[in-house]
């Protein structure tokens, strides 16, 4: 029977890059012995972009919902993997919302209704499914953690650039705390797997991938697709962002567009150009956000953060105006190159095929 490895993530840890890199070679890592699934083959055949079908989404959120739909998806997907398990001597499974993913109440059983009455209650009962879905396997979670003060910030800017958050920083930092909590997350993983657990900023180390990849133990790194890496815009443009969602009138391709210009290097200027900025409003506050997000994972060993915290995040009225009618222009000028890029549905952050001059 093929082992089991299960990569949680988490966020903004490579995580995005590492399942084009494994959905690029699917036959090559056949060859090894590894099977990475396309999940959507099997959970609702609902393809809808490269970047969805890189990793298997799907099985996280079958455990989440749990309707009869859900569970008769992953019977289905259990089936496959139980047929072709012989096959392979490893099988990999890669979803960052494994991380985050919390249980549908509609759904509960009366055993799971008892346990969900907090969080890490909510948390027990996907995992608990993942481990009735993977009963038979020799099963593991691998998952990397970043530096939490890092972490918060990048996932605050992630959150308003590609979710649905407009949330302050402070409003951020208590919004499903567990996210933050990282030794709760390694203690609910633990209930029913074995954790191998990685800090992120050591893997950055000499190569991301290539470390991922003997973590993994699954042989030598393939050539890498850098289109599929997570670029970050700029700290202020995420301000600039998240006002542009609080506007009335804002639509899903207006704000895809701004998050394009925002994504675009050229752009920096409007955006503090090489300046460093940072959400954090004290050391004192950066701090004993780390601490307490450490306070039950001891074994994790953190590079330190800066001594001093970089210039305060901040979007003015007047820097909002400007952007804005640098956005305009810069659409009326590349609205066919932009179009172009809809048509073939790339994502803003995929920017190598830059606008034309």
């Amino acid at each position: 029977m093929a082992k089991v490895t299960i990569h949680v993530g988490s966020h903004k840890t490579g995580t995005t890059l590492l399942q084009s890199v494994l959905a690029n070679n699917r036959a090559a890592l056949e060859e090894r012995g590894v099977y990475y699934p396309e999940t959507y083959r099997f959970m609702g055949d609902k393809r809808s972009t490269a970047i969805s079908t890189n990793a298997q989404f799907e099985v996280p959120k079958a455990l989440g919902v749990y309707g009869t739909q859900e569970r008769e998806d992953l019977a289905r997907f259990r089936a496959h993997l139980l047929e072709v398990a012989p096959n392979y001597s490893q099988i990999i499974l890669s979803a960052e919302t494994f991380y985050r993913m919390l249980p549908s109440k509609a759904n509960l059983n009366a055993k799971e209704a008892e346990i969900a009455a907090n969080t890490r209650g909510l948390r027990s009962v996907v995992f608990e499914r993942l481990a009735e879905f993977l009963d038979g396997f020799d099963a593991e979670i691998l998952v990397y953690f970043r530096r939490p003060d890092s972490f918060a910030e990048s996932m605050y800017t992630e959150g308003i650039v590609n979710g649905k958050s407009t949330r302050s920083f402070d409003e951020f930092q208590n919004f499903q705390k567990f996210r933050f909590d990282y030794g709760a997350q390694i203690a609910t993983f633990k209930q029913f797997f074995p954790v191998r657990s990685y800090v992120y900023e050591d893997k950055s180390q000499g190569g991301l991938i290539d470390n991922m990849f003997a973590d993994l133990g699954i042989g030598p790194v393939f050539a890498q697709d850098t289109a599929m890496a997570r670029r970050s815009v700029p700290k202020p443009a995420a301000l600039w962002l998240r006002r542009c969602k609080l506007a009335p009138k804002i639509t899903k391709r207006g704000f895809n567009q701004r998050k394009l210009f925002a994504y675009l290097p050229e752009h920096r200027g409007y955006f503090g150009g090489e300046e460093r900025y940072g959400f954090w409003p004290s050391i004192a506050e950066r701090d004993a956000f780390t601490a307490k997000a450490l306070r039950n994972a001891p074994a994790l060993s953190f590079p330190p953060a800066p001594r001093d915290l970089p210039q305060q995040c901040e979007w003015s009225q007047k820097d909002h105006k400007t952007a804005e009618a640098a956005f305009r222009e810069w659409r009326a000028q590349q609205r066919d190159w932009i179009k172009d890029r809809r048509k073939n549905r790339i994502k803003p952050f995929m920017i190598e095929q830059g606008p034309l001059d």
